[in-house]
């Protein structure tokens, strides 16, 4: 199933865990709920993003950044599953491995088959520490959930326009339940989330095709 889903595009990468994984470098996702790789990653995106624009940015704004980064990358595998019509991979906090890298995807690795998924208890948990570490609110952060979920079928369109209309489906049925319910609405086809990411506080970011506030702004110039 990892090649058909590395078939789709670098966000739907699992990869092989090796024998041995934290000699290679690898470590639990469970392990981002504890303090310091995700200070550290947050620290280097905020880096990133204030040398591009040559003003320091919000802590709050980097980690709502790599939130959205890491929720792709946990979603889009399940998107794909669905959109293949195989068994989602076992997305949990116990059976998914990261390691640490410069820029780029997130590196995914899950353990074998056997185990039960736990991908919206991840993800809970991820949202909790978000939330709790870097001063995010939850809305934001779910918003950032279902951003990344639709941004899944997005990105099919170039890989697989074929598999467009199931992955769409997966992701309809999946934003009308908690804790995805009440993020955003499907309006003529594209998602339109309730809150913002806060990329646009990067100068030059502007706003997300998804977002609230461009949404209302273009409405309001009609």
């Amino acid at each position: 199933m990892n090649e058909e889903l590395a078939a789709l595009g670098s966000y739907f990468v699992l990869e092989a865990l090796p024998d041995g994984p934290v000699a290679h470098g690898w470590r639990r996702l469970a392990d981002l709920c504890e303090p310091g790789p995700l200070e550290a990653r947050t620290a280097d995106v905020r880096r990133v993003l204030s040398g591009t624009s040559g003003v320091e940015v919000e802590e709050r704004v980097a980690a709502s950044t790599v939130s959205l980064g890491l929720f792709s990358r946990l979603l889009s595998p399940a998107v794909g599953a669905a959109a293949l019509g195989v068994p989602a991979p076992p997305l949990a906090l116990d059976t998914v491995w990261w390691r640490p890298f410069e820029s780029g995807p997130w590196p995914l690795a899950v353990e074998p088959a056997g185990h039960p998924p736990g991908l919206d208890e991840a993800l809970s948990s991820l949202v909790d520490r978000f939330a709790t570490g870097f001063g995010l609110s939850r809305t934001i952060l779910w918003g950032n959930a279902s951003s990344a979920l639709f941004g899944a079928v997005a990105g099919l369109r170039a890989s697989r326009p074929d598999l467009v209309p199931a992955a769409a489906a997966f992701a309809v049925a999946t934003l009308g339940r908690h804790p995805y319910a009440g993020t955003g609405d499907v309006v003529r086809g594209a998602f339109v989330r309730r809150s913002c990411c806060l990329y646009y506080r990067v100068p030059g970011g502007g706003y997300c095709g998804d977002c609230v506030l461009e949404s209302r702004r273009r409405a309001g110039g009609r």
